[in-house]
């Protein structure tokens, strides 16, 4: 344990992760895919497609230049609908203690995965 979390707190990668969980443990089990593209700024969004080549795109609201999954959970007026509890000055683990929170994380990452083309653009400048 002692090992893993020394490498935990002198890596470069999973920083996104870490700013959420800085301490490893054995217990920590995350049951859910939107709970894990939550915690590891992974999933359907054009941050992550544009990180791994994947397409350039943006979200369509035009509000976020980064678009990764913060914006989607905290910020993002196209799935405003779907959130009641959560305020954008919310961190990502007072969120994931609380269960109404993550409820509404879960629907919203969920319609962000089966509505993504009313959610998220190409980049019109990079469409051939």
């Amino acid at each position: 344990m002692e090992e893993w979390q020394r490498r935990w707190h002198n890596g470069e990668k999973g920083r996104f992760t870490f700013n959420i969980f800085p301490d490893v443990k054995t217990s920590r089990c995350l049951d859910n895919r939107y709970l894990a593209q939550a915690t590891t700024n992974h999933g359907p969004t054009p941050y992550y497609f544009r990180k791994f080549n994947l397409k350039d795109c943006n979200c369509r609201c035009g509000e976020d230049s980064e678009d990764g999954v913060l914006h989607y959970i905290l910020s993002c007026p196209l799935l405003g609908h779907l959130r009641n509890s959560i305020r954008p000055g919310d961190s990502m683990v007072q969120l994931l203690q609380n269960k109404r929170s993550v409820l509404e994380i879960k629907a919203m990452l969920h319609a962000l995965y089966h509505q993504q083309s009313d959610i998220i653009e190409l980049d019109p400048a990079r469409v051939d």
